[in-house]
């Protein structure tokens, strides 16, 4: 059954570029994951295991750890911001029926790019 969701979370860079294939690749041999051969790489393990813990933005080519707690729903909001230390910020709300998580803050972290390059 779909719900509206609102989420409120952070999103910790941890790796960019060439260098999320290999972070990812440690974090899954940290817990003792194996990558099944359905899988073309580790970080599409990663991304697909532990979905609602790691966050790769494909636009940026980075690598996120993510952390949420769930909020009261009310109205949508999609919106991210850096903070002091440079991580990511986010909150989502939506209805879950219409969207989901991670295309959510997909859309947050391209407003977030898009007001940067402004």
């Amino acid at each position: 059954m779909s719900e509206t969701v609102h989420l409120r979370g952070k999103a910790i860079k941890i790796a960019t570029g060439e260098d999320c294939e290999g972070v990812a690749s440690s974090i899954l041999k940290e817990r003792n994951k194996e990558i099944s051969s359905y899988y073309d790489t580790a970080l599409e393990c990663l991304y697909d295991t532990f979905d609602e813990e790691y966050f790769y933005h494909s636009t940026s080519e980075t690598l996120f750890h993510i952390t949420t707690e769930e909020v009261d729903t009310d109205d949508e909001i999609i919106r991210a911001n850096y903070n002091s230390s440079g991580d990511i910020e986010y909150e989502l709300r939506y209805y879950n029926g219409g969207a989901g998580f991670s295309e959510c803050l997909e859309e947050a972290m391209d407003k977030l790019d898009s007001a940067k390059n402004n």
